[in-house]
């Protein structure tokens, strides 16, 4: 059977893609987030429901976070438009805001960058959002700030004019990482085996994402 045949083979390439991660990711400098991210976004706004109980009305990835907001003493450096970057962006259909960091080490988080995200709690979406209008202004990747601008106004977050039209919110912080930390609030972690048994819930006849699922089980000890 023909059809049985090319079914098998795209088994079989599934779990040699998957295997060779597995490999590479023993590697040194191999940075596995990088390759899979998208996957995880692709699944995040089920996973988010799922999880968490909420729909997702948009997701950004790499939603820049002007430097000058997180540092304020930077104002008027000529670095302040310089900008982190949270892994996955959501706003919900409720209107709730999650930073989503994500990482396939738990080792590779630092303090830095857990500052960065508790500094955009502290100051609040009304406030991230205006750093951004500020790089957007600036920025020489005018047509890619054009596009996250319409997915934000999109999302009713700014006006035609570009202005901010929320008030003040709060920003929910999640880490999807191998396993909990010491220190780590267990409300704020998605842990592997937690994103794992989520997507076999939510995908249960995806050949690719069963596989997917898999991996993150063995990954959840690093």
């Amino acid at each position: 059977n023909v059809r049985h045949q090319i079914y098998k083979r795209i088994i079989h390439m599934i779990n040699e893609y998957f295997d060779m991660l597995e490999d590479w990711k023993k590697l040194p400098s191999y940075k596995l987030e990088t390759r899979i991210d998208s996957i995880v976004g692709f699944v995040l706004p089920m996973l988010m429901e799922n999880v968490y109980g909420v729909k997702t009305a948009l997701i950004i990835p790499e939603l820049p976070i002007r430097l000058a907001i997180v540092h304020p003493r930077h104002e008027d450096s000529n670095f302040a438009n310089r900008s982190y970057k949270v892994d996955f962006y959501i706003r919900t259909e409720a209107g709730g805001n999650y930073f989503i960091e994500f990482k396939s080490d738990s080792r590779s988080r630092r303090e830095g960058q857990d500052y960065y995200l508790e500094r955009s709690v502290e100051v609040g979406m009304k406030s991230i959002l205006e750093g951004i209008l500020e790089i957007s202004r600036v920025s020489s990747y005018r047509e890619k700030y054009d596009h996250l601008l319409r997915k934000l106004s999109l999302a009713n977050l700014i006006d035609g004019n570009r202005m901010v039209t929320i008030d003040t919110e709060s920003i929910n912080v999640i880490y999807i990482q191998p396993k909990l930390l010491k220190g780590d609030k267990a409300d704020e972690v998605l842990d592997f085996n937690r994103l794992a048994l989520s997507i076999r819930e939510c995908f249960p006849a995806t050949e690719f994402l069963t596989r997917f699922s898999s991996s993150l089980g063995d990954w959840a000890t690093d």
